[in-house]
């Protein structure tokens, strides 16, 4: 996998590269200095625009290669451990590890969604040269594809803990063996016996913690009394981030076996961030039922639910 990382120097060519692709100028912006474009950046909302989506493109090529980096070191740590042998605790940061760097590629791949959203309207076509445009978008491409690279490599690491489960039950059909042949060491057998069992439940726990997900289901004021959500006049509503949410208010679910949410109401409104494609929202006795289609690609983006009723 290649690694990206802008020098400062090409950030700044990427940045007059969207500042000056914009059309609709009377002068002639092939001639624009960089400090030119800059200055007239807040007088002139197109170039606005352009200039925050080349920061975030440039944020995120850096961020790209950082996972690269942060998914090298856990892969050379989870290599480097027994798994059977390692404590509780140490586990667990194990996984709260490889969790965040999961939860960073999601984030990422949402927000290079966006960008790519933006740069494949109708207004950007018509505000950009198309051979400046088509190239961002291929970049963008390509970043989604390390993504689902780093995703990949991600999952392995997971596995890999899964893989100790099998491992333990291999132990435990080769003790019971020896156990038959020779009874002189049946108690060692036992208390290996039982050292894997207690491993396997760990690895079990470990296994559970990962596919937890989050719903909350309520009125627009529920959701904005409990800080799930902002809003207010005028503004358009806004999901909170994890760590401000009151999360006594979710109710904590299976990925692998919730398949649909009643939603106790005649209107009901998604809100969180889920592919359209992964789930439907039906009337079922006069009432809204939200059906996952897709579990894989419907927590793709988020662990989290939030659908206002009314």
């Amino acid at each position: 996998m290649r690694q990206i990382k802008i020098p400062t120097t090409a950030a700044i060519a990427v940045m007059c590269l969207l500042l000056m692709a914009c059309k609709g100028k009377t002068d002639n912006s092939s001639q624009m200095s960089t400090t030119t474009a800059i200055e007239t950046v807040d007088g002139n909302s197109m170039l606005r625009d352009s200039l925050d989506m080349a920061r975030e493109y440039i944020k995120l090529f850096n961020e790209v290669s950082e996972g690269l980096n942060d998914i090298k070191r856990m892969e050379q740590i989870v290599s480097s451990v027994n798994l059977n042998s390692e404590t509780s605790e140490k586990k667990d940061q194990m996984l709260n590890d490889i969790m965040l760097i999961k939860n960073s590629i999601q984030d990422r791949q949402r927000r290079l969604l966006e960008l790519e959203q933006k740069l494949s309207s109708a207004e950007a076509a018509n505000s950009y040269n198309e051979n400046d445009r088509q190239s961002m978008l291929q970049t963008i491409s390509n970043l989604k594809q390390q993504l689902e690279d780093q995703q990949t490599r991600i999952d392995n690491l997971t596995a890999k803990l899964e893989a100790a489960n099998a491992t333990i039950n291999d132990l435990n059909n080769k003790v019971d063996s020896l156990s038959s042949a020779n009874s002189s060491v049946t108690a060692e057998n036992s208390r290996i016996r039982e050292e894997n069992q207690r491993s396997n439940e760990e690895v079990t726990r470990l296994t559970n913690q990962q596919n937890e997900c989050f719903y909350a289901i309520g009125s627009k004021k529920e959701l904005k009394n409990h800080k799930i959500i902002d809003t207010g006049f005028l503004r358009k509503t806004k999901v909170m981030q994890s760590s401000n949410i009151m999360h006594s208010y979710f109710t904590k679910a299976d990925k692998r076996t919730l398949n649909e949410i009643p939603l106790h109401s005649k209107k009901a409104k998604v809100l969180t961030n889920h592919d359209p494609s992964s789930y439907t929202v039906e009337d079922v006795n006069g009432s809204k039922v939200l059906k996952i289609l897709n579990k894989d690609l419907f927590w793709k983006y988020t662990n989290y639910l939030v659908v206002q009723v009314d």
